[in-house]
């Protein structure tokens, strides 16, 4: 699984070597939990580990009332790789800045298609009146 190093690179590790700190998180998926679980086994006398964890990734509504608290009930050690909530406060601004500026986008699409709209209606009023003048002039003669 690829991870951040220090100087800002990535490289290939095991899953045991996540970390919070070092998780990259794919784009799209920054709303979701992203946890290790694993139900922990070891040979009792080699003292080798036979459970592989694995990445599980949750909804966040469904994760804070049930997943956790059901998981670790079920023996799972659940370790948060990758927190929504968190994610999102730090972010807060990036995202109130993207949304406004879509928001503005729609509204000048919206302005220019109104304008447009009003530009044709015009033309073809104005077309209509100088048919019903000419229509008016060709009468007097």
């Amino acid at each position: 699984m690829l991870v951040k190093t220090d100087k800002g690179k990535t490289r290939d590790v095991a899953l045991l070597d996540v970390t919070p700190e070092n998780y990259i998180c794919p784009k799209g998926e920054e709303m979701m939990y992203h946890c290790r679980i694993e139900v922990k086994k070891f040979d009792q006398e080699s003292g080798k580990r036979l459970s592989k964890p694995r990445l599980q990734k949750f909804g966040r509504k469904f994760f804070e009332s049930f997943g956790l608290h059901n998981l670790r009930k079920l023996g799972y050690t659940v370790d948060i790789l990758h927190d929504p909530v968190e994610w999102y406060e730090a972010h807060k601004a990036e995202a109130e800045a993207a949304e406004k500026a879509r928001r503005e986008a729609a509204e000048e699409a919206a302005k220019a298609a109104k304008k447009a709209e009003m530009d044709a209606l015009k033309a073809e009023i104005r077309a209509q009146v100088l048919e019903e003048l000419k229509a008016a002039q060709n009468e007097k003669k």
